[in-house]
């Protein structure tokens, strides 16, 4: 038996199947949810979130990645080597920008905050204290605790290459002892025994024990 339709019915039922096959195409536009992340320390990445997971790889401290989700319970998702892989947000901190700016932003925060031995901030700093309490809380930049580890782990510059944002290490004969932050124009910002103040290293009592010049960002 042969069944005959008239055009309008035909183009009824094209209809109605087109709309029905829109009906379930998958949505566009709805972007996921990301996470731009530091890792503050080396982070291992498992196969699942939680330590009871297979190791598949790692991050080493500083990196920054992007992850595709985040758990309930608090481990952030990544594509890694073609695999699914999971770091645990314990071992993360939001990016930061790395951008002189940021950095001079945090550093000019505190201007006038009491030098003391050994502290580390943030109501009081010696030398090192204060540039890795900058570096870490404006730019999410880890380095070393003293001078003298901040100078053997930056990249050397000359006098001629220096720009704001790094490091100038001075020697009153002993070693690298002191260390601060170079703002551009010939004046770093530090904490010595007047607190945290600017001083210039183009002449007077700075410039004759400047040991060195070291870079940990590349701004």
């Amino acid at each position: 038996m042969t069944v005959k339709f008239r055009n309008g019915v035909i183009f009824l039922m094209l209809v109605m199947v087109l709309a029905v096959g829109v009906s379930v195409l998958p949505k566009t536009g709805d972007a996921a949810t990301t996470y731009k992340m530091t890792t503050t320390v080396e982070s291992n990445i498992r196969t699942g979130d939680s330590v009871k997971y297979a190791i598949i790889g790692y991050y080493k401290a500083g990196t920054t990645v992007i992850f595709t989700g985040k758990t309930a319970n608090n481990w952030y998702r990544i594509t890694y080597k073609g695999k699914v892989g999971y770091v645990s947000g314990k071992c993360l901190a939001p990016y930061k920008a790395q951008t002189f700016t940021a950095l001079n932003n945090e550093a000019k925060k505190h201007l006038g905050k009491k030098y003391k031995w050994g502290a580390t901030g943030p109501t009081s700093f010696d030398c090192s204290g204060y540039t890795s309490y900058v570096f870490k809380q404006s730019i999410n930049k880890a380095i070393p605790r003293t001078a003298k580890e901040q100078y053997n782990a930056s990249t050397k510059v000359k006098a001629n290459q220096l720009k704001a944002g790094d490091l100038v290490f001075f020697n009153y004969g002993s070693g690298i002892a002191h260390v601060g932050i170079y703002v551009g124009s010939g004046k770093m910002i530090n904490a010595q025994n007047n607190g945290v103040k600017y001083d210039t290293i183009s002449s007077g009592y700075w410039k004759k024990y400047i040991a060195g010049y070291g870079r940990v960002v590349n701004f």
